[in-house]
C-alpha cells in the first residue's frame, strides 16, 4: 500500500516539475516576442531558480517508501525541503548578482513557477 502512494506521490511530483517547466518555457517565449530577449531570459533564468530546486526537491523526498522506512520518508522530506529552500535561495541571489536581467523579469519568472507549484496539484488530483 506504501509503495502504492508513494509511486502516486513521485508522479504527482513529475507532473508538477514537468508543468512548471513547461509554463516557464511558454512564458519566456512570450516575453521574448512580446518584449525582448533580455526579458525572456530574465523570466526563464528566474523561473529556473524555482523549477530547479523543487525538482531536486522531488528526488530526495520520494527516495525511500514503506512502514518500515517512516523515519527516512520523514527525514527524506525534511532534508528535500532544506536543500530546496537553499538552493532556492543561492540561485535566486546568483541570477540578480551575476546576470544584467531587469530584477523585475527575474521575479516575475520565479513568482509563475511558484503559482504553478500550488495551481498544478489541483489540476492533476483526479488523475493520479
Amino acid at each position: 500500500m506504501t509503495q502504492a502512494l508513494n509511486a502516486v506521490g513521485k508522479q504527482l511530483a513529475g507532473k508538477i516539475v514537468a508543468t512548471q517547466f513547461v509554463v516557464l518555457l511558454v512564458a519566456s517565449l512570450v516575453t521574448i516576442t512580446i518584449f525582448s530577449l533580455q526579458s525572456g531570459l530574465g523570466v526563464l533564468s528566474g523561473g529556473l531558480s524555482a523549477v530547479i530546486p523543487n525538482a531536486l526537491f522531488a528526488v530526495i523526498a520520494f527516495r525511500h517508501a514503506g512502514a518500515r522506512a517512516n523515519k527516512k520518508v520523514v527525514q527524506s522530506f525534511f532534508v528535500g525541503e532544506g536543500v530546496k529552500l537553499i538552493l532556492t535561495a543561492v540561485l535566486l541571489v546568483l541570477a540578480l548578482l551575476v546576470t544584467n536581467f531587469n530584477p523585475v523579469w527575474l521575479l516575475a519568472g520565479f513568482v509563475l513557477t511558484v503559482i504553478m507549484q500550488w495551481i498544478a496539484p489541483i489540476l492533476y488530483l483526479k488523475s493520479t
